[in-house]
């Protein structure tokens, strides 16, 4: 009867540490919030190697975007041995094979100077994320709850890095939008300083216009001979007061008349045919 009773209580507290030990992974999120991968990585290596009191806990994260593959492994403090995480990827691809979908769920193999029990776990639907291996002398590992325990951390740790390397996405557009934005700010920013810098030249340019326009008309009113203009037609575009005083037509009435009507007729024929020449030559 206490036989019974003694596994029974065993049974119990393994359940308990179990239920413990799921609460601690599903919390784990929380700790990882705006974590890097890196960081989510590191944490979970230390949660699984603590909680399973394994050997040796291995993660690869697949290459995304421009970064590159990331590798860790935590080795127990009992184990003699030590390995880089490189050494661990090439031997996993020697025990298991390079394809993560081919790997089996369970294998012993040795490693330093002991067998090893390896659990492989898929990150990711595909594994498209990469993988992670939980190594262990014991020769029941791993039990049913240990399964769980590494089945969910895997889920768990799939989430968190989809979210890190979603919210990395989003600061790599966020910042070159702010830096578009900076761009094109300083573009328009130059472009209408250059158009305030033509505004003032054109005001300035109109303005001297203007003051050279006023003392001409200044010049010409003022001016004892008669000053008349014409077009290419031959038509007066212009005429000083003193077209009055000397040939008696008011300067106003005649604008749009002819040149020709401030010539002496015998002059008219031979003034149109030279100013025909002209034009044309």
């Amino acid at each position: 009867m206490d036989v019974p009773a003694r596994d029974t209580a065993e049974e119990i507290k393994r359940l308990q540490r179990c239920v413990n030990d799921l609460i601690s992974v599903v919390a784990l999120p929380a700790v990882w919030s705006g974590g890097e991968p890196s960081q989510i990585v590191h944490t979970l290596l230390d949660a699984l190697l603590r909680m399973l009191q394994l050997d040796l806990v291995y993660v690869r994260l697949e290459k995304t975007g421009d970064q590159a593959p990331i590798e860790m492994v935590r080795l127990a403090q009992s184990q003699k041995y030590s390995a880089q995480p490189h050494e661990i990827a090439e031997a996993l691809k020697h025990w298991l094979g390079a394809d993560n979908q081919q790997w089996p769920p369970l294998m012993r193999n040795h490693l330093g100077d002991r067998d090893i029990s390896i659990v492989p776990l898929g990150l990711g639907l595909q594994s498209e994320i990469g993988a992670i291996v939980a190594g262990s002398e014991r020769e029941d590992f791993p039990q049913q709850t240990e399964r769980l325990i590494l089945s969910v951390a895997a889920n768990q740790a799939s989430i968190g890095l989809q979210e890190a390397w979603l919210r990395r996405e989003q600061k790599r557009v966020a910042s070159e939008l702010d830096l578009r934005v900076v761009q094109r700010t300083t573009e328009l920013a130059a472009a209408n300083e250059e158009l305030r810098k033509e505004i003032a030249d054109r005001k300035h340019a109109e303005e001297d216009l203007r003051s050279s326009e006023e003392k001409h008309r200044v010049i010409v009113e003022a001016a004892h001979d008669v000053v008349v203009s014409m077009d290419e037609e031959g038509a007066i575009l212009l005429a000083n007061p003193a077209t009055q005083r000397i040939f008696g037509y008011d300067p106003v009435e005649i604008v749009g008349e002819p040149m020709t009507m401030l010539m002496p007729e015998m002059m008219r024929k031979l003034h149109e045919n030279g100013f025909r020449r002209y034009l044309a030559t």
